[in-house]
């Protein structure tokens, strides 16, 4: 039996780089993956994830995180091995995606997750990736691909 996997990109389109996570899905759509693989749109949704992440096997998330890194750096981590309340505040969003992923550990049943995190360089008013942003897409796509076969 194939697991279902789920690749969730989150972030905001309206803020430049905040938005990599939408525009990864984007260029993934245009990729060809395997049938158990569900591509989704996660905006800078909070709660509302929660069925989504209920009803996967296996979660990939993308999105920008904040922390003082080089911009363009990509980081692949499981949540769940870090205090991100303690250690990090890593979310651009008003509803911090851990919180989240806390609340479904606590009261739902959490799938297995890799977060694949990439140092924004700006966060303006923008549709458009910063160009360090768009050129790190590829690798993000690439990093999809291999976290599936896996």
């Amino acid at each position: 039996m194939f697991k279902k996997i789920t690749i969730l990109g989150i972030g905001n389109l309206l803020l430049k780089d905040e938005g990599v996570g939408i525009h990864a899905i984007e260029a993934l759509r245009k990729e060809s993956l395997p049938d158990n693989v569900e591509l989704v749109d996660g905006a800078a949704s909070g709660f509302d994830l929660l069925p989504i992440i209920e009803q996967c096997d296996k979660l990939i998330v993308i999105d920008a995180i904040k922390i003082a890194e080089q911009p363009g750096t990509i980081y692949q981590f499981d949540p769940k091995q870090i205090d991100v309340k303690r250690d990090l505040n890593m979310s651009l969003h008003d509803v911090d995606f851990f919180q989240v992923l806390e609340f479904a550990n606590k009261h739902r049943w959490l799938p297995e997750i890799l977060m694949i995190g990439i140092v924004p360089n700006e966060i303006c008013l923008s549709m458009d990736l910063s160009d360090i942003i768009k050129g790190k897409i590829p690798r993000i796509v690439y990093l999809v691909k291999q976290a599936i076969e896996n």
